[in-house]
């Protein structure tokens, strides 16, 4: 694999990155879950869940970890970790429609994994829309199981239908 098509985490630490990233989920989410959840909840979830100000919170309270992804030299995607107990949990992880199906992903979770393991944690676990089939075909190519099913309210109506997958990472060890 050349360093053109590697993937790099790029810790968010500042205001101008966490901008950049809010930017690059108005456009991943907009392109990829309209047609599953429907504008209204994507710009529900975008104003209150992937907003500058909502990331901005997440990462002063110490919450929640968030890299950018970068791919020859551009910004392609990002992801959101939080470390719980004895495993991380992906809270985010989206890439631009442009960037799939280049490996990208795939390495992503391999260094997620390595992260988690360096942190001695048993397990990840993120959850899915149950009708993101792509997504879905991914973790479990990347060995997740899905474990539950659950149904959040987020407010106003709204709710993640969402499947939870885990890796076991003693397989790793």
């Amino acid at each position: 694999m050349t360093d053109s098509l590697r993937a790099t985490l790029v810790p968010v630490r500042d205001t101008m990155q966490v901008e950049d990233v809010a930017n690059l989920a108005d456009i991943i989410w907009r392109e990829h879950y309209v047609p599953i959840i429907g504008e209204e909840q994507v710009n529900y979830m975008l104003k209150n869940l992937q907003s500058t100000e909502k990331m901005i919170e997440d990462i002063a309270s110490g919450k929640t970890e968030y890299f950018s992804i970068e791919a020859h030299n551009e910004e392609i995607g990002y992801v959101a970790i939080e470390w719980q107990n004895q495993m991380m949990f992906i809270s985010k992880l989206y890439l631009l429609n442009s960037s799939r199906g280049n490996g990208f992903a795939s390495q992503i979770i391999k260094e997620l994994k390595i992260r988690a393991l360096q942190q001695k944690k048993s397990f990840i676990q993120l959850t899915v829309n149950k009708y993101n089939s792509s997504a879905i075909t991914f973790y479990e190519k990347m060995g997740f199981v899905k474990i539950d099913s659950i149904i959040s309210s987020i407010g106003d109506g709204f709710v993640m239908d969402d499947y939870v997958y885990e890796y076991d990472l003693s397989s790793e060890q």
